[in-house]
């Protein structure tokens, strides 16, 4: 994959992409061309990571069948959590209501990213090891949105609550390999505006709190 030229269309600059990137729960069936994959892929691998080290690791599901058996552990620990909760807004209603959509359609979703990390190439601490592994992430999701494509960041399958021993089996993921998050990625079914957000002055604190 080495060589790829990556070239953002003429009508989204990085700013623009960063602006309007949005979680897309929704999916066409259409394939992904290896190309566009390439160049999603190629982008996460330029991100920054501690000592350089570029401990990531991903693991690209297209099969209808392992997708099918992926889905079985992330669903079944994902429902148990919403089980589990309470006092649940109605907004956050509707959004777990999507959550749980998205899940259970895991195996029409094109294309499936694990992104994983090699715990043997990356610093022992937790922060190093997840400060290396989600600028890589942020990459890949404007990389795909930059080419026509859309992505939901996941942590289904990253926790043994979340079904991740499981996942591991099913894709034969080593013992040393974590599995940080996953990416859902294809082209969208359906177009969201620009996500709406805090203004700054909520949230920037300069020179102390």
């Amino acid at each position: 994959m080495s060589g790829v030229r990556i070239v953002m269309p003429s009508e989204m600059s990085l700013l623009d992409g960063i602006n309007s990137l949005r979680s897309v729960r929704k999916f066409k069936p259409d394939p992904i061309p290896e190309d566009k994959l390439k160049i999603v892929l190629e982008s996460a691998s330029k991100a920054a990571s501690g000592s350089n080290t570029q401990p990531w690791e991903f693991v690209v599901v297209r099969d209808e069948n392992v997708k099918a058996r992926l889905m079985e552990p992330m669903l079944r620990t994902w429902l148990a959590r919403l089980a589990s909760g309470t006092g649940m807004s109605l907004r956050m209603r509707d959004v777990y209501d999507e959550a749980t959509e998205m899940l259970r359609n895991t195996e029409k979703v094109p294309v499936i990213i694990y992104c994983c990390v090699d715990l043997s190439r990356v610093g022992k601490s937790e922060e190093v090891m997840y400060a290396s592994i989600y600028p890589a992430v942020q990459n890949l999701m404007l990389a795909a949105h930059a080419i026509g494509l859309a992505t939901c960041l996941t942590v289904h399958g990253s926790t043994s609550a979340r079904g991740e021993p499981e996942v591991k089996r099913i894709l034969g993921i080593p013992e040393h390999v974590k599995v940080a998050c996953l990416v859902y990625l294809g082209y969208p079914a359906v177009r969201l505006g620009h996500p709406i957000r805090k203004p700054i002055e909520k949230f920037v604190h300069n020179d102390r709190w």
